[in-house]
């Protein structure tokens, strides 16, 4: 199993924080933007995480944001269709508001541990 199938599977059967899911999507939102910072394969990593997160049968996520997310990643999953690139921009800012460096980095970690 690769990395990403074996990061997805995880995260499709943990039990994720509020904070943890706030940071999930806010990665999602960042890596869309392209104000992420982590190489193309961490941004594959990291949208597995999101995407076990919303193939959960009840998906705990703001279900108008995953839509804008879903509806922007039709055509590729990492780059976004350009006539959504404001409003994932907008709720990006928005969501960075609430952001704690350090509870974000301690986001990473936990699903960077989970590789083999």
């Amino acid at each position: 199993m690769d990395d990403i199938s074996t990061v997805y599977e995880w995260a499709k059967t943990n039990q994720f924080s509020e904070e943890e899911l706030h940071y999930a999507t806010l990665l999602a939102l960042k890596i869309l933007d392209g104000s992420c910072k982590m190489d193309y394969e961490n941004y594959n990593l990291f949208m597995s995480v999101y995407d076990a997160i919303c193939d959960k049968h009840n998906s705990p996520f703001n279900k108008k944001v995953h839509k804008i997310i879903a509806l922007s990643r039709c055509d590729d999953p990492i780059i976004p269709k350009p006539e959504y690139q404001e409003a994932i921009s907008a709720l990006r800012v928005a969501m960075m508001k609430n952001m704690e460096k350090s509870l974000m980095k301690a986001f990473k970690k936990t699903v960077w541990d989970k590789l083999p």
